[in-house]
């Protein structure tokens, strides 16, 4: 039962699979049950939100009972005669168990296409053959590929090379993202880890020219193609390396005031390179080419890297913070409007066939009152909250009777005095939040026959946590047993809440652990 209300559930992000199968089957009670089951839960969540409409939840009340309830229904679900009464008694006004006798039949009647479905489909997954296939890349392609990789590893120049490339200018950002990857050894973020994050990249290119140093990442980029490019290339490397020389070896950058290099370093690769006049006119050595791209690189990660990060930190941090107020506000809104059962987010909706038993226990006088006891156990004022689940109850029974106002009156006024504004204190006797009391004193005419909806819905929720618990007590022992049970439990928990058995029981605990310290300390010494 529970998989198939879980499959209910999801239905229409499945596909309407089930709903599909009861269609095919060729019967229509299955498949109007099946529509009914989902109509049924657009019915119920109108219940369930924060503003309640009563014209929308009468009309379709009216709307469910005259598709698949009334005696003319086009889909009729075959209800029993007398349940049919008994639903039409109580249509108006509508209340969110209304429909709880027909989703019960037809929760039983789904069961039988669930099942079928559910081993038509386990006889279809069991006729898929499984087939064993080899399969082994060509083996000309692969020595091939082998041989140009061997190649191009051969004739490395540099020994520690890192990953990516960028072009310059516009093209920076859609080369970095084609260029493989090469190990960077080394902790913390870098340049390398950078360029293969997208959005962080082009963060970066922003930042680098707001601040005048977007030449940086273009030099070193320039130089990190012409390292990858291939050596049979020899026009096309000559060609890059005149490029890279005329844009980025002179005195506006490199060799300027604003040089990535000091002083020293920038002789030095001078005279690596042969002289001034030899770097104006001949081709540059990969040797020096590399250790310009290195302090080029230096400079990115030692200060222009850190600051990004840390503006770009700055910059979450006050996004989170905004996001965070905002959610706060949301919360504490939907807390203040809304401490309701939420009957479609969570575990309500696919425990349908839970909830109407659980309902019935409420209603059945015996079973409620050993409910009531068993609560009593765990909360002071969860035992109030059974009375007044009950008290609701029959207050909207006198409303489907149709009694004059006065008599519905005093049953409203004789709820609020006896369990919202009680001249007993506390004035709130049962567990609600404040907002909802409030609300029902302060909105009592305008609400109508819904003026107890939330505060009932909320009790309920907070007893149904009780439900599962109450269910494993009652397992263990026999019906006239459970009453005594829960006296004899009641009786100790009145011995040991007295002061008397608290302060001997304090002391008696207090002896206990001196005892287990003077054991330890004779086992040390």
């Amino acid at each position: 039962m529970e998989s198939m209300l879980q499959s209910l559930y999801l239905e229409s992000r499945a596909g309407y699979y089930f709903t599909h199968f009861c269609e095919k089957s060729g019967n229509k009670l299955w498949k109007n049950s099946a529509y009914f089951w989902a109509d049924l839960q657009a019915y119920h969540q109108l219940f369930y939100q924060e503003t309640l409409h009563p014209f929308k939840i009468c009309k379709q009340a009216q709307f469910l009972y005259a598709t698949y309830i009334a005696p003319s229904a086009s889909m009729d679900i075959g209800l029993h005669q007398r349940k049919k009464n008994m639903i039409y008694q109580k249509i108006d006004p509508a209340f969110e168990d209304l429909f709880d006798l027909a989703e019960e039949y037809i929760l039983i009647l789904l069961l039988e296409p669930w099942m079928k479905m559910v081993e038509a489909d386990k006889y279809s997954y069991g006729k898929v053959e499984l087939v064993e296939e080899t399969r082994q890349l060509d083996s000309v392609y692969f020595r091939k590929l082998q041989a140009l990789h061997q190649e191009s590893v051969s004739k490395k120049d540099e020994s520690t090379v890192a990953d990516t490339g960028l072009p310059s200018c516009p093209d920076v950002l859609k080369v970095a993202q084609n260029l493989c990857p090469v190990p960077k050894e080394s902790g913390g973020s870098n340049l390398y880890d950078l360029i293969h994050d997208k959005q962080k990249l082009e963060k970066f290119w922003v930042f680098l020219n707001e601040h005048s140093a977007g030449m940086d990442l273009m030099c070193w980029v320039d130089i990190e193609q012409f390292r990858r490019m291939l050596h049979k290339d020899k026009e096309g490397r000559e060609e890059k390396s005149k490029d890279i020389k005329n844009k980025y070896l002179n005195k506006k950058y490199f060799f300027g005031p604003n040089s990535p290099a000091t002083r020293q370093q920038q002789e030095q690769l001078m005279h690596s390179g042969g002289g001034w006049g030899q770097i104006l006119h001949d081709r540059l050595p990969p040797a020096v080419l590399l250790e310009i791209q290195q302090c080029i690189q230096k400079r990115l990660e030692e200060q222009w890297l850190p600051l990004f990060l840390a503006d770009e930190q700055r910059g979450a941090e006050g996004q989170a913070k905004v996001k965070d107020k905002t959610e706060d506000l949301l919360s504490q809104k939907q807390e203040k409007t809304t401490r309701m059962w939420k009957h479609v987010d969570n575990k309500w909706v696919s425990s349908s066939s839970e909830i109407i038993a659980f309902r019935k226990v409420l209603l059945n006088p015996v079973t409620a009152n050993q409910f009531q006891r068993f609560v009593s156990l765990k909360g002071d004022l969860l035992e109030n909250g059974v009375l007044f689940w009950q008290e609701v109850q029959k207050y909207k029974d006198l409303c489907h009777s149709h009694c004059d106002d006065a008599t519905v009156q005093n049953k409203i006024t004789a709820i609020i005095d006896r369990f919202i504004n009680s001249t007993v204190p506390p004035a709130l006797q049962i567990d609600i939040p404040t907002e909802q009391a409030q609300k029902i004193l302060e909105h009592r005419k305008e609400l109508g026959p819904y003026i107890f909806r939330e505060a009932q819905m909320t009790i309920f929720a907070l007893l149904f946590k009780f439900w599962p618990k109450f269910c494993k007590f009652q397992s263990r022992l026999d019906s006239d047993e459970i009453l005594l049970a829960l006296e004899r439990k009641k009786g100790k928990k009145i011995q040991w809440n007295t002061p008397f058995i608290k302060q001997r029981g304090k002391c008696i605990l207090a002896i206990f652990c001196a005892k287990r310290i003077a054991e330890k300390r004779s086992d040390f010494f």
